[in-house]
C-alpha cells in the first residue's frame, strides 16, 4: 500500500501545501491505494469506522489521515483478528468524557457515557446530527485508530494496583 500511495501522492499532490486532514482524493482512488473495494470503504463508513469528507453534491472525498485510519482498521482486522463490531466496541472504551474534560452536566446528558457499546461519534450520528464534520475534526475520533493498544494499559492503570482490582465508589 505504501508504494501505491507514494506513487499517487507524487502524481497528484504538492506535498508542501497539503494538510493531513485535507480531502485530496476520491473514494475510487482510495480504493486503488488501499486494495479495498469501494463498497468495503462505504461499509466502513456506514458502520461508523470512518467519517469521509463530503462535497456539496455529497461525493465522498478521502484525506491522507483517512487513508491511515483505513490502514489501521486493516491491521486490526487482519493482524489482531477483530471484526468491525469488535473495533467499534474497542473504540467505545475510550473515555472521551475525561479526555474532553466534560462537566458533570455534560456527562449526565451524554448518551456515549450511558451506552458503552458505541463510540461517541456514532451516538451523534444516530441522534440525527447533520454536521458529522464536527466529529471528524474531534481528536477523540481522529486518534481513536491509533490508541487501540493503549486502551488496555489505560484501564489497567486506572482500575488495578499491583495486579489487584482497585474498587472505588
Amino acid at each position: 500500500m505504501k508504494d501505491k500511495f507514494s506513487h499517487w501522492l507524487n502524481d497528484h499532490a504538492p506535498v508542501s501545501e497539503i494538510s493531513i486532514d485535507d480531502p485530496v482524493m476520491t473514494i475510487g482512488e482510495a480504493s486503488r491505494i488501499t486494495g479495498l473495494s469501494k463498497s468495503a470503504l462505504r461499509k466502513y463508513e456506514a458502520n461508523g469506522l470512518i467519517i469521509f469528507h463530503r462535497t456539496q453534491t455529497n461525493r465522498r472525498l478521502v484525506s491522507l489521515e483517512d487513508l491511515e485510519r483505513i490502514r489501521m482498521i486493516q491491521v486490526l482486522v487482519k493482524q489482531k483478528g477483530l471484526n468491525l463490531e469488535g473495533i467499534l466496541r474497542l473504540w467505545a472504551l475510550i473515555p472521551c468524557w475525561e479526555l474532553k474534560m466534560c462537566t458533570n452536566t455534560e456527562r449526565k446528558q451524554c448518551s456515549a457515557l450511558s451506552d458503552p457499546i458505541r463510540p461517541c461519534w456514532i451516538h451523534y450520528r444516530n441522534a440525527g446530527c447533520a454536521i458529522m464534520t464536527k466529529c471528524a475534526e474531534c481528536n477523540i475520533y481522529r486518534f481513536s485508530a491509533y490508541c487501540t493498544d493503549d486502551i488496555k494499559s489505560l484501564y489497567l492503570d486506572r482500575f488495578f494496583t499491583n495486579g489487584e482490582l482497585r474498587l472505588t465508589k
